[in-house]
Order: C-alpha cells, then sequence, then structure tokens
C-alpha cells in the first residue's frame, strides 16, 4: 500500500529543509515565526488567515519534526475553497488517505472543467491522485506538464503565462518526482526566489513572501 500523499509532500519538505545550510534554515524559522500572532499565521497582507495557518502548522512540524505526531490537518478549509473542482475532490483524496479510507475515483465533471483551462495545478492534482490509486497515468498529461518547465527549471501556472512561478514550480517538480517521469534541474530557479528577508518569492518580479511560499519553496527543493 501506498504512503498517503500528505506524507510524501512532508518528507519532500524534510529534504528541502535538510539541503539547506544552518544560516538558511536561521533565516527562514525567523521569517516564518514573524508571521505568526497569538492566534495563528498571517496572509501577504498581514492579516490572521486560517488558510496560511495550515501552511505555518506543516512548516513548523518540519521544522520540529515531533511536531508531526498527532497533528491533525484541516483540510476543510481548502475544500470549501474548491467545490465542485479539480482542487475540491483532490483535497477530499488527501483527507480520505489520512483517515484510511479508499479515496473516490476522480469525478468526470471535474475533469472535463479541468480540460477547459488545462492548468499545471490542475493537472498536477489529477496525476498524483491516479499515481496514489495505482491507475494508469495520462500520458498526455505528463508529457504536458513537462512541457510547462522552461529551460531555467521553472514551471509555468499553463500555457499563456508569460512567466514560471514558485507554486507551479513546486507542485510541477514534486508530481513528476512521485510518478517517475523526468525533470529538469531547477536549482538555480529556485534559489532565485529565496529573498532577504528568508522567505520565498512567487516569481521574479515579487519582493515579498508568505508562509504559503516558504512552504512551495522547501517543497520545490526537496523535489528538484
Amino acid at each position: 500500500m501506498k504512503a498517503p500523499l500528505l506524507y510524501k509532500v512532508y518528507r519532500a519538505l524534510r529534504r528541502g529543509w535538510k539541503r539547506m545550510t544552518p544560516e538558511a534554515q536561521q533565516a527562514v524559522k525567523a521569517f516564518v515565526a514573524s508571521q505568526k500572532t497569538a492566534n495563528g499565521y498571517m496572509n501577504a497582507g498581514g492579516h490572521e488567515d486560517e488558510y496560511y495557518d495550515q501552511f505555518g502548522k506543516v512548516l513548523e512540524a518540519v521544522f520540529t519534526p515531533g511536531k508531526l505526531l498527532g497533528m491533525k490537518f484541516n483540510l476543510t478549509v481548502q475544500e470549501s475553497r474548491h467545490k465542485d473542482t479539480v482542487y475540491g475532490r483532490f483535497f477530499d483524496f488527501v483527507e480520505s488517505e489520512m483517515k484510511g479510507m479508499r479515496p473516490k475515483v476522480l469525478g468526470e465533471k471535474c475533469e472535463l472543467r479541468e480540460e477547459k483551462v488545462r492548468t499545471t495545478n490542475a493537472v498536477c492534482c489529477i496525476l498524483a491522485m491516479q499515481y496514489q490509486m495505482g491507475k494508469p497515468l495520462d500520458a498526455a498529461r505528463v508529457s504536458w506538464l513537462q512541457q510547462r518547465q522552461d529551460e531555467f527549471g521553472g514551471f509555468h501556472a499553463n500555457e499563456e503565462s508569460p512567466v514560471p512561478d514558485l507554486l507551479s514550480t513546486a507542485v510541477g517538480l514534486f508530481t513528476l518526482r512521485l510518478v517517475g517521469a523526468a525533470v529538469m534541474d531547477a536549482s538555480q530557479f529556485i534559489q532565485a526566489h529565496w529573498i532577504d528577508n528568508g522567505g520565498f518569492a512567487p516569481t521574479l518580479y515579487d519582493d515579498y513572501s508568505d508562509v504559503e511560499y516558504v512552504f512551495y519553496g522547501l517543497l520545490a527543493l526537496g523535489s528538484k
């Protein structure tokens, strides 16, 4: 039986964390700590946000592995944001795996919606679910995802996106590694998105970060 996908994500985050120097680790930890209030973690606008709180809690477990034991992952926040979409089904799938339940197959309605405007994130969700359920991988989707990676290692969000971004790169690298498909090295691309405050920027055109993008930075490092 395959390990739940969420645990595989966690292991990739830990690999990314271990690949950083002690000085870099300290800078990242300090940035994440600066994003926490008495009630939880803040979004990029500086406001407490339950969605970002989930990323902050996972990062705490990455920094201090013992915290993962007994940790409860609340995925209802993400599910409610993406009801009746590929993303909603994906979070439902992940939660089912964590509870030891047989995940539901991907709904046809979700697949049709994904096909209308194909995005890197949606394709990654579908491929990850296919792999975890032991179903044949859609070779066309694997090829499409590989084509989203440019010569510098970053992934574009879709066919029209003018620049690659860290979120798409993190999930693209993780998914292709998960299913055993080839990827190009993305070390320099990831390094270029690590900024002075200790966080990771969404794109090279941004100079801000938040706990969500620290999560993606470590995931990318652990999947490169």
